[in-house]
Order: C-alpha cells, then structure tokens, then sequence
C-alpha cells in the first residue's frame, strides 16, 4: 500500500488481535510503501506462487488497512506472495544434530525468522562455540517432534 500520511506505522510489528494475523513492514523493502499482508494463508503450489491471492484475501487486508490506516493509499502497488516453511507446531527449530554434533541448525521459521535473527545468529554461534546458550532453548529442540529423532536415519 503506497503511503500518504507519513503519520502511518514506522515500526515492524504483527498485530495479534485479527485472525488471521496481520502484519506491517514500512517502507524498508519499497521506499515510500508500507508493507502490509497477513501473516499466513493458504496453502500454494511454489511453481504457481504468484496467482494465490484471491479477491476475497484482497479485499479482506483492504479492509483491514482503509479501518486500521486511513493515511494509507487503499489501492495495492505492488501485490507478492512469500512462502515459508513451518514447522508441525508453528514454532522454529534450533538445535544441534543428535549423530553429529558439529553440526548446528536453524530452520522453520514460519515466516517470523527476520524479526528475530539476530537472536537466533548469536544462539547459533554460542552452539558452534560450545558456549552455554543466553536464553533457554529446550522448546526449540528438534527432538519434540519424535522421540525417536537420535535413532533416526538423519
């Protein structure tokens, strides 16, 4: 959506209150736009990723955007699809390999990973490191998906 009121968002946030969750980017990918979609959607075909809008999602965030920002120009600029993959729980995984512990992994992001990188890239690096991690990671383990993960073929 092209920005008109230079009062409109100047932060990233997700707004929880909709369902589905919306979620606002200004201006950092397309100067003068603010980036506004929302934070799922159904499910596409990679190869076919750009017709997966619908006049129903559109008019939905239309809505949403002229409630929420009416300093915001109502008709879209520029129209992408993101894909993302996520994990069974919605939540990411980072852990270190159960045969191979050299090797650490970050991965399912479910479309949130830019927000939090940072965090993430200096857990990482402590794992590498062989550092104790700054936040507890338990729930992050890739093993809460099977409990059987260490004897698996990975």
């Amino acid at each position: 959506m092209k920005m008109l009121d230079p009062t409109t968002p100047t932060t990233i946030f997700i707004d929880f209150t909709e369902t589905p969750h919306v979620y606002c980017v200004p201006q950092l990918e397309y100067p003068g736009m603010v980036k506004l979609a929302y934070h799922q959607g159904p499910m596409v075909d990679p190869d076919k990723r750009d017709i997966a809008v619908s006049d129903e999602l559109r008019e939905s965030i239309k809505k949403y955007m002229s409630k929420k920002y009416p300093g915001l120009y109502p008709e879209t600029a520029i129209e992408e699809t993101c894909l993302y993959t996520v994990t069974p729980d919605g939540e990411f995984v980072l852990d270190r390999h159960p045969k191979h512990p050299n090797i650490v992994f970050a991965c399912g992001f479910s479309g949130t990973g830019f927000k939090i990188a940072p965090a993430i890239g200096e857990e990482l690096c402590r794992l590498v490191l062989g550092q104790p991690p700054k936040y507890n990671l338990q729930h992050f383990k890739a093993d809460r998906f099977t409990n059987n993960l260490s004897s698996s073929k990975l």
